[in-house]
């Protein structure tokens, strides 16, 4: 009799720690699914409602030059979304200098690996072009503690990732058409950063 009530209580204990678990999974899974599609509190920045007007077909190895490059843009974005996105880039005040420092110190603001990025895919047509762009918004950052580069930095480098450069794993969201890789046809925040460099 106790080992059948032992099992019961085992299965029961089962079922509430998958069950438990279930839940758990499925807010870490909600949470990073709307990670990447909030960059801060501010509700008007919206995604490009098209697609790319077009795509590089590239298939580069993993471990060649190319490959190495597209993998430091998959990394940068990835620090992107763990500081600007789910609200974070309202933590980036032009007077809270912790935060800059520490995320300034970060890879994503050398300048030299933009640069290599570019000498690296020089075959994939408009990435020099966004690889100056991303250049010019790291000095902004960098000297003005602008948010607003930061967003458009990341914007840039999901643009690269997600649809420039998309892997089998990659889920495909929340275009910002911001790129001369995979330009878009609806010109409006590829407008809005380009007005935000004028004026820096």
């Amino acid at each position: 009799m106790r080992v059948k009530e032992n099992l019961i209580g085992a299965a029961i204990a089962f079922v509430l720690i998958c069950g438990a678990g279930a839940i758990g999974a499925n807010f870490v899974l909600k949470a990073m699914d709307d990670g990447d599609k909030v960059e801060a509190a501010d509700q008007s920045n919206t995604a490009a409602t098209n697609k790319p007007l077009h795509v590089p077909q590239v298939d580069f190895e993993a471990n060649s030059t190319e490959g190495r490059a597209i993998t430091t843009i998959k990394e940068f974005h990835a620090a992107f979304d763990l500081k600007v996105t789910g609200g974070g880039l309202d933590n980036f005040a032009s007077d809270n200098d912790d935060a800059w420092n520490e995320f300034l110190t970060s890879d994503a603001f050398n300048t030299n690996k933009y640069e290599e990025i570019g000498k690296a895919l020089t075959s994939v047509q408009g990435l020099q072009l966004d690889m100056n762009t991303l250049i010019e918004l790291a000095n902004i950052a960098r000297e003005k503690h602008d948010p607003d580069a930061l967003r458009f930095m990341h914007r840039i480098l999901h643009d690269l990732d997600l649809y420039a450069f998309p892997n089998k794993e990659t889920v495909q969201r929340d275009y910002w058409g911001v790129t001369n890789t995979v330009p878009s046809e609806d010109g409006t925040n590829r407008t809005e950063m380009e007005k935000f460099l004028e004026a820096n």
